[in-house]
C-alpha cells in the first residue's frame, strides 16, 4: 500500500518550476485560395509554351475534355495571319531572342571548307589535331586536352594534371603537349589566365617587347588604368606606351569568342503581338499555338439518361472541372489582353516614335486602371513577351521606376541614357568625375545624386574615371 500522505509531504519540500500556458482563443482572418482559384491563378502566370503543355496534360486526365491545335486561324481570316506573319519577319533588330536554322542537309561531316564560327571550339580543335603530324599518344594527349577547354577557350582548371596521372605523362612532357594545343588556332586558346592568353598572342604575333613586359609584370596596374605607374616603372615614352597598348588591346581575351555554343538553345514564343497601323497600336493574343479546349457535347446528352447515381456524379464532376478549365483558359486570354492594352496605352511613344522612350510605369498604375489586383497584374506578365516593330520584349521591360522632374516623372531608363551619353561626349584625357556627371545632369533640370550616378554607372558596366582615362602622344 503506497502511502499518499507521505508521498506528498515529500513532494512539498521541492522546489518546482510552473510554466503556465496561455491557451486563450483568438479570432484572426485569413486569406486561403480554393483549388478552383489555385488553379485560376496557375494559368494565368502561364507563358503560351507551358500553357499548351499544361492544356495537353488536364486535357488527358479528363475525358470530357478534348482539345484541337491551332482553332483560332479560319480559312476567312487571312488578315490576321499576314498581321502576324508581318510581325514575325519584322523582328530584325532583336536578333538576342531569335534563333538562325541552317540548312545542314548536303552538307558533309568533315568538310575542310566548312566555316569555323558554324563549328563549336572543340570539334574545330579536334579537327586541326586529326591533321597534325605527331604520334598517336600525342593525338591522344591533345584530345583529352580540347575536351577539357571551355567555351571561353581557357583550359579548366586541373585538366593538365589530369592528364598527367591518366596518361603518366612527366611535367616537361605535359608542358611542352600543351603548348603545342596553344599553337592551334583560335590564337591564345589553351591558356590558363589571362595572362597566359594575352601573352601566346602577342609572342604569336611578334609583338613588341614592351607590350609583353606589361602583360608579363604590371597587368593588374593596366586593368586598373595606372598608366603613369607602367610608364614610370618600364621607363616609357607616351608614344611608346601608346604603341604597346594598341598591341595589347588588338589581342581577344576570350578566344573563344565567334565559335557556336553548344549550350542548349532557348525558344522564346511571343505571348503578345503589337501592330502599328498609322496611329493605331493592334494587340493580339498569341493563343493560336495554345491547343483550345472544349467540352464534349456527347457527356452532356448521357446525363439526361437514366444513369447509375455513381456514373452521374462522376460525370457531374468531370463536367465541373471542364467547364472551369475552359473559363480559366478565357478568362487568361482576356487578362493579358486587357494588361497589354493598358500597357502598350501607357508607353505609345515608344511603339510609335522610332527613338521613343519609355515612359515611368508602375504594375500599381495598370491594377488602378484596370480595378484588379495587383498580383493579378504580376501575374498576368510573369514569363511573358511581347513582339513588335521594334523587337521582342519581355512585359516586364515595360515597367520602369522614375525619378520626379519638376511636375511629371523622367525614366531611370532615360537618366542612365543621358550619363553614357556625357561619358561618350566626354574629353578621354580628363574624364568627368560621378560630381561632374552630377553636375551636368542638374544643369538638365535632373536632379539625383552622385550615389545614384555611381550605380547607375556601374550597372552600365562603364568604368570609373581612374579606369576611363586616355593618355594621348
Amino acid at each position: 500500500m503506497i502511502n499518499y500522505k507521505q508521498s506528498f509531504g515529500t513532494c512539498q519540500t521541492q522546489k518546482r518550476k510552473v510554466i503556465v500556458l496561455d491557451l486563450s482563443l483568438q479570432t484572426q482572418q485569413k486569406q486561403v485560395l480554393s483549388p478552383k482559384m489555385q488553379q485560376s491563378a496557375k494559368i494565368l502566370q502561364m507563358n503560351t509554351l507551358a500553357l499548351s503543355t499544361y492544356l495537353r496534360e488536364i486535357a488527358e486526365e479528363n475525358p470530357l475534355l478534348e482539345w484541337e491545335e491551332d482553332t483560332i486561324f479560319s480559312e476567312k481570316d487571312d488578315t490576321l495571319l499576314q498581321k502576324l506573319e508581318w510581325l514575325q519577319n519584322a523582328d530584325e533588330q532583336n536578333p538576342g531572342y531569335n534563333q538562325k536554322e541552317f540548312d545542314s542537309e548536303n552538307e558533309q561531316e568533315n568538310n575542310i571548307c566548312r566555316k569555323k564560327e558554324d563549328m563549336g571550339l572543340r570539334e574545330y580543335l579536334l579537327f586541326q589535331i586529326n591533321i597534325l603530324s605527331v604520334n598517336q599518344k600525342n593525338k591522344q594527349v591533345l584530345r583529352f586536352l580540347a575536351e577539357n577547354i571551355m567555351e571561353s577557350g581557357y583550359l579548366e582548371a586541373d585538366a593538365l594534371e589530369t592528364a598527367m596521372i591518366k596518361f603518366h605523362l612527366s611535367s616537361p612532357y605535359a608542358e611542352e603537349t600543351l603548348r603545342l594545343l596553344q599553337s592551334l588556332e583560335p590564337s591564345g586558346v589553351g591558356a590558363r589566365n589571362l595572362k597566359e592568353c594575352l601573352l601566346i598572342q602577342l609572342q604569336q604575333k611578334n609583338a613588341s617587347t614592351t607590350a609583353q613586359a606589361i602583360v608579363q609584370s604590371h597587368l593588374e596596374d593596366l586593368g586598373k588604368n595606372h598608366l603613369s605607374h607602367i610608364a614610370k616603372k618600364l621607363h616609357l615614352s607616351a608614344n611608346a606606351l601608346t604603341d604597346a597598348l594598341t598591341e595589347i588591346k588588338a589581342c581577344q581575351p576570350k578566344p573563344g569568342n565567334g565559335f557556336s555554343s553548344h549550350l542548349p538553345v532557348e525558344y522564346i514564343l511571343p505571348d503578345v503581338y503589337v501592330q502599328k497601323k498609322e496611329t493605331d497600336l493592334i494587340v493580339v493574343v498569341n493563343s493560336g499555338k495554345a491547343p483550345r479546349l472544349f467540352v464534349h457535347s456527347g457527356y452532356k446528352k448521357l446525363l439526361r439518361q437514366d444513369l447509375p447515381k455513381e456514373t452521374k456524379a462522376y460525370i457531374m464532376q468531370k463536367l465541373r472541372q471542364a467547364e472551369w478549365a475552359v473559363q480559366c483558359v478565357n478568362r487568361r486570354e482576356e487578362t493579358l489582353r486587357k494588361t497589354t492594352k493598358a500597357i502598350v496605352s501607357a508607353q505609345r511613344n515608344f511603339f510609335l516614335l522610332p527613338k521613343g522612350e519609355l515612359a515611368p510605369l508602375r504594375m500599381q498604375d495598370i491594377a488602378e486602371e484596370l480595378h484588379i489586383h495587383l498580383s493579378t497584374v504580376s501575374r498576368a506578365v510573369k514569363d511573358k513577351y511581347l513582339q513588335c516593330e521594334k523587337g521582342t520584349f519581355p512585359l516586364s521591360y515595360f515597367f520602369i521606376k522614375g525619378l520626379a522632374h519638376g511636375k511629371k516623372q523622367i525614366s531611370t531608363s532615360y537618366i542612365r541614357r543621358q550619363i553614357r551619353t556625357l561619358i561618350e561626349q566626354e574629353d578621354k584625357a580628363h574624364p568627368l568625375s560621378d560630381r561632374m556627371l552630377m553636375e551636368k545632369l542638374q544643369k538638365q533640370g535632373i536632379d539625383v545624386s552622385r550615389r545614384t550616378i555611381a550605380k547607375y554607372r556601374e550597372l552600365l558596366q562603364i568604368p570609373n574615371t581612374a579606369q576611363r582615362k586616355r593618355y594621348h602622344r
